[in-house]
């Protein structure tokens, strides 16, 4: 049917609204970035580093490299290479959302289910057994294991931002303290990730049901990441 194609190839509501909302908080924060860099604002440099930090967690994971190979030519003044590295930022975060709505789509693809009480039909998949399960919740065995991997860059930021390269121990060079916070708001990022992971594929009705489910899964996988890397 030529009326249901165009569905298949839109994005639903909610992932919709994420994007825009996602593009639109990046831009501010590069605008941002931008008019306390090229002008003299008397602002304090740790809400500038904070700004350029939030930068980077915004469009994790390729940015932590970006910005390490940036801070080797940054420099104060507003130039035109200034310009084009911090738009880099806008760049990885029309990235990152195409790769979100390549997996929204690809997870919303339901698989065909063989009308019951065909003569003669052979499913192509187990008959599912639990009440609300569809068959696509196979495809949780490739986005909850991405969601995890996405997650390691902001593991390894936060295990140094709660106590320091010297751990939580006090050991080698000591505990260092300030900077916590980073490691908090990288747990709530990766249970962000690990939710939309969950939710994003219909693998259970009705929705709110497994709304509950990822919000419970991400503030989960975030409180087990906060614990494992304050270690």
């Amino acid at each position: 049917m030529r009326g249901s194609r165009p569905k298949e190839s839109s994005l639903p509501r909610w992932a919709r609204t994420a994007v825009v909302a996602y593009l639109s908080v990046v831009v501010a924060v590069v605008v941002a970035a931008l008019l306390t860099a090229g002008f003299e604002l008397a602002l304090d440099a740790r809400f500038k580093e904070g700004l350029l930090l939030v930068m980077v967690v915004l469009t994790l994971p390729v940015s932590v490299g970006y910005f390490i190979i940036g801070t080797f030519g940054s420099g104060g003044e507003l130039s035109l290479i200034t310009v084009l590295y911090y738009s880099g930022y806008v760049l990885l975060a029309v990235v990152n959302a195409g790769v979100f709505r390549r997996i929204v789509l690809s997870t919303r693809k339901r698989a065909p289910v063989p009308a019951a009480g065909m003569p003669g039909a052979s499913p192509h998949y187990p008959g599912v057994k639990l009440r609300g399960v569809t068959p696509d919740a196979r495809k949780l065995w490739w986005t909850v294991p991405l969601a995890v991997l996405l997650s390691l860059p902001q593991w390894m930021v936060a295990s140094f931002s709660w106590c320091g390269i010297s751990g939580c121990s006090g050991g080698g060079f000591g505990v260092a303290t300030g900077t916590e916070w980073v490691a908090v708001i990288l747990s709530v990022v990766n249970g962000v990730i690990l939710a939309v992971a969950v939710f994003a594929v219909r693998w259970l009705y009705p929705t709110r049901k497994r709304a509950l489910i990822a919000l419970a899964a991400g503030t989960l996988f975030g409180l087990v990441g906060a614990a494992v890397t304050h270690g």
